[in-house]
């Protein structure tokens, strides 16, 4: 089922047909790479580690609430459109089919720490000598050099390490963390892009190069007003002041929570009618230094003023009066969205362990491209047979024995 709109003469299902991708990345930011390659039409195989398979199976929530390797939604997304098969690449025999794998591959995508990396083999000089046109795409916290290259981190450090903690939240409380592990698919969405420039610049030279992708230097790199704030002024930049006022803050309303706004052209009595509280229309509040020099007491009204609507209602509303508000949707608002749902954002993805579900569509829309799932997520070893077999040229007894040997 295509996403995003309707199938239309002349265009394709993928971009990136004819380009294989090896994906032996782990949890989020590798793997969501190639996740990305992979919507746009790239062949991606997915190797995991025989039996275990990647930690993020065991990462929940799990679909039906079943703890079970194939029921993991982070992995169930995240490994969408992925033929998938297990091999311990630390083994002589591994590394042999490894070998054949990067033969035929065009890109891979690794989060190893830069030691283990290169003791399995997998900096690139080493790459390139099994496959010279071979883009190698390496997401770490900190880099493969300098002081902190081998150091581990987690979401929330990279966030701290970035700068970008810094700066969330209001100026009298802590900084506060953004949810839902988003440095690591952001330093995924960055490596993506970054590779498919090395592929850009493969046709060229007809050679293949490293893509080194630092997951703290992705989120330093979006501070585009801190940093240079300090070079040129030598001032750090705070949080968020506390404006007492309640604009541009989430605020209650009946349902849930909205964000009203003074932005745009709109004089003050549209956004005090578009509330409906005639205290609003007080002369303290009509310009923006009566606004914030009586801040409180507008904010006091504000929530009287909101209380009284719903978030979708008051959205409807100030669109129509031309006032940039907004409400903040759950997961629930989202799935039932009537604006997502015209877009055909969402698409069905039948897996045959953890059932049907919608799942999210790509953000960018190509008008050259139908986007389309063209498989779930892949258990665990699932197209061992076919990748090793009718492509690399083994026999079903030689996997029977590379089996019994824990090499697949």
């Amino acid at each position: 089922m295509t996403a995003n709109g309707p199938a239309t003469n002349g265009l394709t299902d993928g971009m990136l047909e004819g380009i294989r991708v090896l994906d032996l990345g782990t949890h989020v930011s590798g793997p969501f790479c190639a996740r990305l390659l992979a919507d746009y039409g790239a062949d991606v195989i997915k190797v995991e580690l025989p039996d275990a398979g990647d930690p993020a199976r065991r990462l929940g929530p799990f679909a039906g609430d079943e703890p079970h390797p194939e029921k993991s939604i982070p992995f169930l997304y995240i490994n969408t459109q992925k033929r998938g098969i297990t091999l311990d690449i630390s083994s002589p025999s591994g590394r042999d089919i490894l070998a054949l794998l990067l033969q035929r591959s065009d890109v891979l995508v690794e989060n190893f720490p830069p030691a283990q990396a290169e003791t399995l083999g997998l900096d690139y000089p080493s790459l390139a000598k099994v496959n010279p046109d071979l883009v190698v795409t390496s997401i770490t916290p900190f880099g493969r050099s300098g002081p902190y290259r081998d150091f581990a981190a987690t979401d929330i450090i990279a966030c701290a390490m970035s700068g970008l903690m810094y700066h969330s939240g209001d100026s009298d409380r802590e900084p506060l963390r953004n949810a839902l592990d988003q440095s690591l698919y952001v330093a995924g969405a960055n490596a993506a892009v970054a590779t498919l420039v090395a592929l850009f610049q493969r046709m060229s030279t007809g050679r293949g190069q490293q893509v080194e992708v630092s997951i703290v230097e992705c989120l330093a790199s979006h501070l585009v007003q801190p940093v240079p704030y300090y070079d040129y002024m030598g001032a750090i930049k705070g949080r968020r002041p506390v404006r007492g006022s309640g604009f541009e803050e989430l605020m209650p309303a009946r349902d849930g929570y909205v964000i009203p706004s003074v932005q745009g052209s709109q004089p003050w009595s549209t956004v005090a009618g578009v509330i409906g509280l005639e205290a609003l229309n007080d002369e303290r509040f009509a310009t923006g230094a009566g606004r914030i020099e009586h801040g409180e007491d507008l904010k006091q009204l504000l929530i009287q003023g909101l209380s009284e609507w719903e978030r979708k209602p008051l959205f409807q509303a100030s669109g129509e009066s031309r006032l940039v508000f907004g409400m903040a949707q759950d997961a629930e608002d989202l799935y039932n969205c009537p604006h997502l749902e015209d877009r055909g954002f969402f698409t069905e993805v039948d897996h045959p362990v953890a059932g049907n579900a919608r799942y999210p569509g790509m953000g960018p829309v190509l008008s050259g491209m139908n986007f389309e799932i063209r498989r779930p997520a892949p258990l665990l070893g699932q197209h061992n047979a076919e990748i090793f077999c009718e492509e690399l040229g083994y026999t079903a007894e030689d996997l029977v024995n590379l089996r019994g040997l824990g090499v697949i």
